[in-house]
C-alpha cells in the first residue's frame, strides 16, 4: 500500500511537472507568424529565415534553418497547413508561397491585385479558401478557392441560395464539420463608396449544400486590445481587459467568464491556440524574452458569468401581434416621454440653427447641411463636405480654404454655445484607404427627432 501512494505521488508529481513546462522562443521583434499543426501536436513559430517546431507533449523544440524567397515577405501572408504541407498565402491578393523542403517558394500563376484585402483565409476539405475583402471601393461577397492542379484562384457559386450577404472584410469566422459561420465584418456604402461601417448579420454557409442561410443581428466584438481570437472547441474565445467572452455559433451562445490565473498574460500580438483541453499561450518573462506555456482549462478560464443569445432574428417572432402590439404601445408612451427628458439635455438641429437649452444659435444654409450630413450619416469625407461649399469660379486650393474656414466657423459657434473646450468636428483618415480624410461629430450630443432622421 506505501509502495503505491509512494508510486502514485511520483506519477503526479510527474505529471504537474511536465504540465507547468514553459519553453523559451524568442524575441517579440523578430517573429513572424505562429501556426498550429493539430493532427502532430506540434506549434510552430516562424522567423525571418528559419523556423522553430514545439512538440507539445514533451515541449522539446527542434529550430530548422530554411531558404527563403526575396521577394516574400511574411508579415503580407498568412500561413495555413495542408495535408502537412504549409502555404502561405497573400493577405490581399493571389500570390501563394509554399515551404518545400525547407525552402520557400512561389507557386502561384496570380499576381497581386488586391481585390480582396483582409478576407478571411481558411482550410476546408483540404483546400484553401478565402471569402470577402475588400479592393477598389468594394467588398467582395464570394468564395474563392486555391487550385493544387492548375495553380490559380477559382470560384465557389453558391448555387442553391435565394439570398445571399453583402460583401464584406476585416470580419470574424468559424467552421464546424461542413458550415461557415461569417460575422463582425465591414461593409461599404452603396451610396458613397468611401464610406465603411459596421456589418451586424450573422451568416451561414454550407459547404455540402452550397446554401447560404441568414441567421440574425449581432453586437460589435471589439478586438482593440486582443486582435486574434483563440479558436475553442466550437467557439471563438475572445480577451477582454475585465474578462473573457466566447461566442458559440452552432448553438447560438454568448457566454461571459472572468479571467483565469494566465489569461492575463498573453501577448495580444500573437496567436495562441487551444488543443487536447489546453491552452497553449505566449508571454513575456523577462527582458523582452516570449516563453510559451501550457495550462489547463480551469487555469485559463475564471469564473461562469452569464450566458445569451449572441445574434437575434426578429423576423421569428412574427405571429405574436397581440404582444407585440402591447410592447409596441408601451415603449412608444415611454419613448415620447424619454425623447423629451433628453431633448432638455441635448442639443436640438433647427432649418437654420441650433438650440441647447434656453440658447439658441443661427447658422447659414451651407453649415447647416455640413451638420446634417454630420449628425444624420456616418463619418463624411472631405471631398462631400467640400461639394456643400466649393464655388466653381474658384480654384481647388482656394475652395479647400473655404472649406477649412467653414468647418472652423461651425466648431467655433459650437463650442460657445456648449462652452466646451474641443473641437466638435473632428478628423481622421480612413481605414481603408488612408488618402481619404474624414470627419465626424459626436453624435450623442444632439437630440435627433423622427423627422431628422427621415430627412
Amino acid at each position: 500500500m506505501r509502495k503505491k501512494n509512494i508510486l502514485s505521488a511520483i506519477l503526479l508529481l510527474f505529471t504537474t511537472l511536465i504540465f507547468s513546462q514553459s519553453v523559451y522562443i524568442g524575441k517579440l521583434q523578430e517573429i513572424s507568424h505562429t501556426s498550429l499543426d493539430s493532427v502532430n501536436n506540434t506549434i510552430y513559430v516562424f522567423f525571418k529565415d528559419y523556423y522553430k517546431k514545439i512538440d507539445l507533449e514533451t515541449f522539446e523544440m527542434d529550430s530548422v534553418k530554411m531558404v527563403v524567397d526575396p521577394q516574400f515577405e511574411f508579415m503580407g501572408a498568412k500561413p495555413l497547413l495542408v495535408n502537412s504541407n504549409y502555404y502561405f498565402v497573400h493577405n490581399s491578393g493571389g500570390i501563394v508561397y509554399k515551404l518545400q523542403n525547407d525552402t520557400i517558394k512561389r507557386i502561384d500563376n496570380s499576381f497581386n491585385h488586391k481585390m480582396q484585402i483582409n478576407s478571411n483565409i481558411f482550410v476546408y476539405n483540404g483546400r484553401i479558401l478565402r471569402y470577402g475583402g475588400y479592393g477598389f471601393w468594394s467588398a467582395r461577397n464570394f468564395f474563392t478557392y486555391f487550385d493544387t492542379d492548375l495553380l490559380e484562384w477559382e470560384a465557389l457559386s453558391p448555387v442553391n441560395s435565394k439570398e445571399v450577404p453583402k460583401g464584406t472584410f476585416d470580419g470574424l469566422y468559424t467552421l464546424d464539420k461542413d458550415d461557415a459561420y461569417f460575422f463582425n465584418g465591414k461593409s461599404i456604402d452603396d451610396f458613397n463608396k468611401t464610406d465603411t461601417y459596421f456589418n451586424n448579420e450573422v451568416w451561414n454557409y454550407n459547404f455540402k449544400l452550397q446554401e447560404w442561410r441568414y441567421l440574425g443581428t449581432a453586437n460589435f466584438i471589439d478586438l482593440t486590445h486582443y486582435v486574434y481570437p483563440i479558436r475553442y472547441k466550437k467557439s471563438l474565445l475572445v480577451l477582454y481587459t475585465n474578462g473573457i467572452s466566447t461566442i458559440d455559433l452552432v448553438n447560438n451562445k454568448l457566454s461571459k467568464f472572468k479571467h483565469g490565473k494566465y489569461s492575463m498574460n498573453l501577448i495580444p500580438s500573437l496567436n495562441h491556440y487551444f488543443l487536447n483541453d489546453r491552452f497553449y499561450f505566449f508571454y513575456f518573462k523577462e527582458n523582452n524574452k516570449i516563453y510559451l506555456k501550457s495550462v489547463s482549462e480551469n487555469e485559463f478560464i475564471g469564473e461562469f458569468v452569464s450566458e445569451k443569445p449572441f445574434y437575434s432574428n426578429y423576423n421569428l417572432l412574427k405571429g405574436s401581434f397581440s404582444l407585440a402590439g402591447s410592447i409596441l404601445l408601451l415603449a412608444f408612451l415611454a419613448n415620447v416621454g424619454f425623447r423629451q427628458f433628453k431633448k432638455r439635455k441635448k442639443i436640438v438641429l433647427l432649418d437654420n440653427g441650433l438650440r441647447y437649452q434656453n440658447q439658441f444659435i443661427e447658422f447659414d444654409q451651407k453649415a447647416m447641411e455640413i451638420l446634417k450630413l454630420l449628425v444624420l450619416g456616418t463619418d463624411v469625407s472631405s471631398i462631400k463636405i467640400l461639394s456643400v461649399v466649393e464655388e466653381k469660379q474658384y480654384s481647388a486650393a482656394h475652395n479647400e480654404r473655404i472649406k477649412v474656414q467653414k468647418l472652423e466657423e461651425i466648431n467655433l459657434k459650437i463650442k460657445t454655445l456648449l462652452n466646451f473646450s474641443d473641437d466638435i468636428i473632428q478628423a481622421k483618415k480612413s481605414e481603408t484607404d488612408k488618402r481619404i480624410r474624414q470627419y465626424f461629430v459626436n453624435k450623442n450630443l444632439f437630440f435627433l427627432s423622427k423627422k431628422d432622421i427621415l430627412k
